[in-house]
């Protein structure tokens, strides 16, 4: 690990910066689309008055809401997973290896999972839905829920719990046993 000089100090905390911005974003989009958006998005189309008794359109509307929030957030996470990636990798001679790995390891499986959400299954969702073959679609969006709150969800907040790791100091006891932070 090297010691970085007042210039390098100043692009740590930038890269630093970049990271927790990106991990904060992809991790609160995941909670407000989920806790938020759609919620709110179906309940305005139940009780719009315009929509009573018109189940399907009320379906619609509040889908095309939804879909369109999950379509931007599913490029809204392909740039945080670049900014994730690009920070650790140049945060690497800088930090502890054990800690910047895992960070890498966990966001490697975020990218892989953010490609298939974008490119995999939102499309086949769109393509089902507009071929009306709903019980596809709810089976394919089922699938999206789970990917996005049990795999998606715990590696984020891992990964903030190995962004933390990383970028603690070493122990004074680690620091008077000659141990290095690359373990």
């Amino acid at each position: 690990m090297h010691t970085p000089s007042v210039p390098n100090a100043l692009f740590l905390v930038l890269l630093r910066t970049l990271h927790l911005l990106a991990l904060a974003l992809w991790l609160g989009g995941l909670v407000a689309i989920g806790a938020l958006v759609a919620p709110t998005a179906f309940h305005a189309a139940r009780t719009a008055p315009a929509l009573a008794g018109h189940l399907p359109q009320q379906n619609a509307l509040a889908g095309a809401v939804v879909g369109g929030s999950l379509r931007l957030f599913n490029l809204l996470t392909l740039t945080c997973a670049a900014v994730l990636l690009a920070a650790n990798l140049l945060l690497l001679p800088y930090t502890s290896r054990r800690w910047t790995g895992a960070c890498l390891a966990a966001i490697l499986v975020l990218l892989a999972s953010t490609l298939y959400l974008a490119f995999g299954l939102t499309p086949a969702m769109d393509l089902a839905q507009a071929q009306g073959r709903m019980a596809d679609f709810d089976r394919m969006h089922h699938w999206y829920e789970q990917l996005s709150t049990l795999l998606q969800m715990p590696l984020l907040l891992l990964l903030t719990v190995f962004t933390a790791l990383r970028d603690s100091p070493p122990s004074p006891h680690h620091r008077l046993n000659g141990a290095g932070s690359q373990s």
